[in-house]
């Protein structure tokens, strides 16, 4: 098994066992928001559930993924990007490496998303035991935030994987062409 399809897996491990592993040495009240000077803006009282609130969405945000990149073999139309129409006219024997490569880039959201539960679960932590987490808040942000692009640029790969199966497609539908 590839470790990208792994990794997504163990942070979201390591998020519910850090979750677990700290629930008993948090104090009374634990934040509810932090704000961008790092210091708690509202905080609620502590309960299982208002700790694992976190790690629950994530859970569900994983299994969601695991769902559409699991479906995507005999649906590759529930992953929306610009060269969808073009797939979608491809006679099915060519959507094997375009789905491949759509499955690689669900692992790599996957993982993303899981990275910034962590921290943001880490963050409440530290905070929670009385620490300033505005470095960590910054970080956080910058991190989502360069995300994006990353994301697009793996997204990137899956238009350019139908090129090269239209191309393919056509060279093979008219070998003079080419």
């Amino acid at each position: 098994m590839r470790i990208a399809r792994v990794l997504p897996w163990a942070l979201l491990a390591a998020l519910v066992v850090f979750s677990v592993a700290v629930y008993p040495m948090l104090p009374a009240e634990i934040p509810r928001s932090i704000g961008l000077s790092g210091q708690v803006e509202h905080t609620m009282k502590k309960s299982p559930i208002a700790w694992a609130l976190l790690p629950i969405i994530a859970i569900l945000t994983q299994v969601l993924i695991e769902w559409i990149r699991g479906s995507l073999p005999r649906n590759p139309d529930r992953f929306n990007f610009p060269g969808k129409d073009d797939l979608l006219k491809l006679p099915a024997e060519y959507h094997p490496p375009v789905v491949a490569r759509m499955q690689w880039f669900m692992d790599a959201v996957s993982f993303a998303t899981n990275a910034i539960m962590i921290a943001v679960q880490l963050t409440m932590w530290h905070t929670a035991r009385g620490g300033s987490s505005q470095t960590a808040t910054l970080m956080l942000l910058m991190i989502s935030v360069l995300m994006t692009p990353v994301l697009f640029l793996l997204l990137q790969r899956v238009t350019n994987e139908v090129d090269a199966a239209k191309r393919k497609w056509e060279s093979r539908r008219n070998p003079l062409a080419s």
